[in-house]
């Protein structure tokens, strides 16, 4: 595998999947999108939930997924369990790469995953996808774009414009094009020919593309800009115009914020949820825990008008377990406290906090239980698993199960580790530890009894006052960004690794403002503390970030505005009309 590795590396520089971000660069002008098509009839190229999204500009991590992912590495890269080469990602797609020569770091100790790419970054990938080698001097950072010149990728006006440009997904795609025509290292054959001897298109099919039995083209920088917002039609108590689906009540803008740490161009989405014919729910792929799509799929089938990412979730791991609450028509489909939970009632009103949510079980006999957590996979103390987890459990500590389907105990008995016991489709079974049958107050419950099932906040230090009442979506995330109306400094358990310190990536954020708004916002690259500033500037009175990296997603009105680097599980939609 590592031999096919090498010899698609030529390619690796020519296939990213990445999200949006306004440029002024090729864009989705025609030429580009004709040479777009080409290279896609190449395998060279694809495109994004919105097409070929020309418009876009990449992360160096969403890059690089996508990257492994389209060389058909995945799986190994997410095997990997070698050692983290840089301080700032964990990611094994980046230890993978990195072991692999797929990739290098910023530097000796990070890799800068959140870190946009630069023209000079595809251009040094291009040349080291024809053989030239920077580590033996043979370009260099500084002299990358004459060197490109000079083996006729690009011309002279190109050399001076590209290094001060934001680079976009119609550049790579003429850039790349320009390079299929470009002379290997040292060879007499260009770098299509080379492609198609590995097999990676025929050689009718770069004839057609017009990569083989030609002269080759030279990349000729042409500035495109993204068509601008248009003023919201109906802005209401908004701060600021926006694009809205007229009456929707719900508005889509871009917002230039100066932070402490620079300027943001963030995508907002603004949605009054109180208003007629709009409801906001969260939504698991297929209501099943752990079951992810790819975002394009997930907007189809929704038919919302907006969607954006939901919680973080293990993306790494085989059970790709959200992490927090997830809340879908009034019904738990996974509980796991201690990170900050956005509610929304049936009335439209948004809750901020966080909730640790415990199940109470009420016997007809008397006995009472509390079930700490829904569908994780601890299965430790007292955990209940309903068929939004699968059709069985398989116990990982010995203990008890009780069964209930339509409301009656249909069961109680030991299981041993490793045994399954199966989910009833109208019920649910509550997995109980040793330690937690054998304490003092448990009482057995008795087969036959009729069991009612209630969700409770148990007052623990640090919870909010969140009322549960009338909920029926609640998706989480962390840290907590503004509380309030005030920044707020403090980072829950578990998110106090650099990546929520200091680090700047791609981030999603939700929150509400002083009107009752919902308020959700995309960025393509930012550290915590910006995003804080961000979430006030936006006027939200609570706020919090949810998943970023390769997960961030934001669609609205038929448009992809940030496209994710994997599969996704947790979404929020919105619906309107």
């Amino acid at each position: 595998m590592l031999k096919r590795t090498v010899s698609l590396l030529t390619a690796c520089a020519l296939v990213l999947s990445l999200t949006v971000l306004p440029a002024s660069a090729s864009g989705s002008c025609a030429e580009s999108t004709a040479r777009a098509d080409k290279l896609a009839s190449l395998h060279l190229f694809q495109g994004t939930a919105a097409g070929y999204n020309l418009d876009a500009t990449p992360t160096r991590l969403q890059g690089l997924i996508m990257l492994i992912r389209l060389l058909g590495l995945e799986e190994e890269a997410k095997a990997f369990d070698g050692p983290a080469p840089f301080t700032d990602t964990e990611s094994p797609y980046v230890g993978y790469a990195c072991a692999n020569g797929i990739t290098q770091g910023t530097s000796a100790a990070t890799f800068s995953p959140g870190k946009m790419l630069t023209a000079s970054n595809y251009v040094t990938f291009l040349l080291r996808a024809l053989g030239y080698d920077d580590s033996k001097g043979e370009f260099s950072r500084s002299t990358q774009m004459d060197f490109a010149a000079g083996i006729s990728m690009m011309d002279q006006a190109a050399v001076d414009a590209l290094p001060t440009i934001t680079l976009n997904r119609g550049d790579m795609v003429d850039l790349s094009f320009a390079a299929l025509g470009c002379k290997l290292n040292g060879k007499d054959q260009t770098l299509a020919e080379k492609l198609c001897a590995d097999g990676v298109f025929t050689e009718a099919e770069g004839r057609a593309a017009g990569v083989l039995g030609g002269s080759g083209w030279v990349y000729r920088y042409e500035p495109h800009e993204a068509p601008a917002p248009v003023p919201d039609p109906n802005p209401g108590t908004s701060s600021g115009a926006g694009v809205s689906v007229a009456g929707s009540g719900v508005w889509y803008e871009v917002r230039n914020v100066a932070t402490s740490g620079g300027n943001l161009a963030a995508k907002v989405i603004r949605v009054n949820t109180k208003t007629p014919g709009v409801t906001v729910k969260a939504a698991l792929v297929n209501n099943t825990v752990g079951a992810t799509a790819t975002f394009k799929e997930i907007c189809q089938k929704s038919g919302a008008l907006a969607v954006v990412n939901g919680n973080f979730f293990a993306c790494y791991s085989d059970f790709k377990a959200p992490i927090g609450h997830v809340m879908a028509d009034g019904q738990f489909l996974y509980g796991n406290s201690g990170v900050t939970s956005l509610g929304i009632t049936k009335d439209g009103e948004i809750r901020v906090g966080r909730i640790p949510v415990f199940t109470k079980l009420t016997a007809s006999d008397g006995s009472t239980w509390y079930a700490y957590e829904i569908n994780t996979n601890t299965a430790g103390e007292a955990v209940i698993f309903t068929p939004a987890y699968g059709q069985s459990v398989t116990a990982k500590h010995d203990g008890s199960v009780i069964t209930v389907a339509g409301g009656v105990i249909t069961g109680y008995q030991p299981i041993a580790a490793g045994s399954a016991a199966p989910i009833p489709q109208n019920g649910y079974v509550v997995f109980m530890d040793t330690a937690f049958t054998s304490a003092e107050y448990f009482r057995t419950p008795a087969v036959g009894s009729t069991m009612t099932m209630e969700y409770t906040i148990h007052e623990t230090a640090g919870a909010d006052h969140f009322s549960l009442d009338g909920l029926v979506s609640v998706v989480s995330g962390a840290p907590r960004l503004v509380q309030d109306g005030a920044i707020v400094t403090t980072l829950e358990p578990g998110f106090t690794e650099a990546r929520f310190t200091t680090s700047s990536a791609p981030r999603t954020a939700a929150g509400v403002n002083a009107d009752g708004e919902l308020v959700l916002a995309s960025v393509p690259s930012a550290t915590i503390q910006q995003m804080r500033e961000l979430m006030l500037a936006l006027g939200c009175v609570d706020a919090f970030n949810m998943d970023g990296g390769a997960s961030c997603a934001m669609y609205y009105d038929g448009q992809v505005l940030a496209a994710p680097g994997r599969e996704l599980t947790v979404t929020l939609q919105v619906f309107a009309g």
